[in-house]
């Protein structure tokens, strides 16, 4: 596969939204849901990268703009043999005075992957705000958001009751334990979760309708995986530790 010198300079230009995507992603992640990958295609993908490109290059061009300016109140300014403005340089279509210099195109993919890294970061921090997690949380988890923003909060754990689908005469395994990870599907329903401490028990449907729980006894089980596919139903519930006043 050859790669042509327009490839490689669209890639160059892409590389901020890349990043832009990459620290958006490592922003809003959490321990507690494990993030849902993304679709092929997907317009929201193309969006981010796109917006992030587009916010990368415009602080870009904003600090050439700034050390122009400098540069003309100051007259401070050294003269290099190369213009460092790289979107000048693309957008003129032709090679700067002083020639393509080994500095210039040293200078020129540094400036890119600086402006990338730094768009990344940026994109990270804002994923991390109380604006965009308000905003975007609930989008993102659905009907489990208030139990996502009790675990966040550090002060609650969420406690899953799962009953699966291993039964024999009426009779069904099910198991208690902590949320560990979480996973959903593109329809926020239960893809996978992992609980920790993990008691067993056993649940039957009386003849006259009641529920009867049997305990299944022996040492908790450290950790334990299931699929969307073991399990006929579960519950969750939120754990949260009481405070001075209510320990008073």
């Amino acid at each position: 596969m050859t790669f042509s010198y327009t490839l490689v300079l669209a890639l160059l230009l892409l590389f901020p939204g890349l990043c832009a995507f990459a620290g958006l992603r490592a922003g809003e992640r959490t321990d507690f849901l494990a993030p849902r990958p993304e679709k092929p295609n997907s317009t929201s993908t193309l969006f981010i990268v796109v917006a992030g490109t587009i916010v990368g290059h415009i602080l870009g061009a904003g600090v050439f703009a700034a050390q122009a300016a400098w540069c003309r109140l100051t007259g401070l300014c050294v003269n290099i043999g190369y213009d460092p403005n790289v979107y000048r340089v693309l957008l003129a279509s032709q090679h700067p005075a002083g020639g393509l210099t080994d500095g210039a195109i040293e200078w020129w993919i540094f400036f890119l992957g600086a402006l990338g890294a730094g768009t990344g970061w940026f994109f990270s921090v804002a994923a991390r705000s109380t604006a965009f997690k308000g905003t975007f949380d609930p989008i993102d988890f659905g009907w489990l958001n208030p139990a996502v923003q009790a675990v966040k909060a550090g002060n609650s754990v969420v406690v899953a009751y799962v009953v699966s689908k291993t039964s024999h005469n009426g009779t069904s395994i099910a198991y208690e334990g902590i949320v560990d990870r979480l996973a959903l599907d593109d329809d926020q329903k239960v893809a996978m979760v992992v609980l920790s401490r993990v008691d067993r028990f056993t649940v039957r449907i009386e003849e006259d309708g009641s529920v009867r729980r049997h305990e299944g006894g022996g040492a908790p089980i450290p950790q334990m995986q299931f699929a969307a596919s073991e399990i006929a139903n579960i519950a969750f519930e939120v754990l949260t530790e009481p405070t001075e006043g209510e320990r008073a």
